[in-house]
């Protein structure tokens, strides 16, 4: 397959190769597409595919955006989960849970939290398969909301930069019966299971949410020197 190989050739970064491999896979070139990956885990390293398809998902997330208002995290969570399973035809029993765990690893980008730790025992096969899944089923909400086509999608994928923390405030709520969230207004009621929701001062997205929560794990007190007292002199 010349042309095949011409495209290998002209791959030059694990970041290419993983576009070059959604790319076939956005127009349904399914044999193409699996050749690409293969060649680029054993050209690139598995490692290395992993990270670069991890970055695909963030920058996926960044489309991800909601209104100003109550965002209840957990169900975000659970749609996106839910719809890469739908999405990649997992029948594991254990690739909902799997997929709950990448998303807010993901998301959190490294902050520690018991995602980070059930990750950590993957095998790097195992995190493939999943970010792979979980990089389409991305692809597919993001072209759902855009109502762009996916190769779209695909081609307007740049790596992600710094994300900026959303501006808001995370509170507890109680899911209501529509699926949505309402903050706490005083007793829970009954058969209701309070969530952590971000009450989020304008538009967001979802990894601009993880981020806040990083800037809320990792800010430190501002120290300025004009405000550091003078040492006491020494008597003699």
């Amino acid at each position: 397959m010349p042309q095949l190989e011409n495209e290998i050739h002209a791959l030059t970064t694990a970041w290419d190769r993983a576009l070059a491999y959604l790319q076939h896979l956005a127009d349904q070139d399914v044999v193409t597409a699996t050749d690409l990956l293969d060649d680029a885990v054993e050209i690139e390293g598995i490692g290395a595919m992993n990270d670069a398809l991890a970055d695909a998902c963030r920058s996926l997330m960044d489309c991800v955006t909601f209104p100003a208002g109550t965002i209840d995290i957990h169900s975000v969570v659970e749609r996106i989960a839910t719809r890469v399973v739908e999405v990649s035809h997992d029948n594991d029993r254990d690739a909902l849970e799997r997929q709950r765990s990448l998303v807010v690893f993901l998301g959190s980008e490294g902050l520690p939290c018991a995602a980070r730790a059930d990750v950590a025992t993957w095998s790097p096969i195992v995190r493939l398969r999943a970010t792979v899944a979980c990089t389409i089923g991305l692809l597919g909400i993001v072209a759902e909301e855009a109502e762009v086509a996916i190769s779209d999608v695909v081609r307007s994928l740049a790596p992600p930069i710094h994300a900026e923390p959303a501006r808001g405030t995370f509170d507890l709520a109680w899911r209501v019966p529509d699926g949505g969230a309402e903050p706490f207004a005083g007793v829970v009621p009954r058969g209701y299971t309070a969530h952590i929701t971000f009450l989020g001062a304008g538009t967001c997205s979802l990894r601009s949410i993880f981020a806040r929560v990083a800037y809320l794990r990792d800010a430190k007190p501002l120290i300025l020197e004009d405000s550091i007292p003078e040492a006491a002199p020494q008597s003699s």
